[in-house]
């Protein structure tokens, strides 16, 4: 059994509310549902704005570029397909949304508060890439 097949099963359901997220992501794309109303960029995807709850939404591409906020070591393994140790992070967009995502390829000891991270996805299914994030190259 792939890692894809044992995955699936986690994985949302793609809606019209998620499509043009889940689009993005297999073309390396963070894209943001924005209101049209009051101007907010949230995550995860939702048919209204959760600031002002109105439904007249369409869809932004952000930077993918964030800072780290705060993180944790998972050295419990709750779910077969995420073996420890993996870091679960709580990283701050650019673009103001804050969510909770994984950091790879890095160690714990080489993470600090406000770090620069990029977006990077993991394909998932053919439909679908997972949003992650590393520590941003030097420029």
């Amino acid at each position: 059994m792939s890692h894809t097949d044992l995955l699936r099963p986690r994985l949302p359901a793609i809606s019209e509310y998620n499509r043009a997220y889940w689009d993005g992501s297999v073309h390396n794309e963070l894209r943001l549902p924005h209101c049209r109303n009051c101007g907010h960029l949230w995550l995860p995807p939702s048919p209204r704005c959760p600031r002002c709850l109105q439904g007249d939404i369409d869809t932004v591409t952000a930077s993918g570029r964030a800072r780290l906020w705060s993180w944790v070591v998972m050295h419990r393994q709750y779910f077969k397909e995420f073996p420890p140790p993996y870091i679960v992070a709580f990283v701050e967009l650019e673009e103001g949304p804050v969510l909770m995502t994984t950091i790879v390829g890095a160690s714990a000891a080489e993470l600090t508060c406000d770090a620069a991270l990029e977006a990077v996805f993991e394909p998932a299914t053919p439909e679908m890439a997972i949003l992650k994030f590393r520590l941003a190259k030097s420029v």
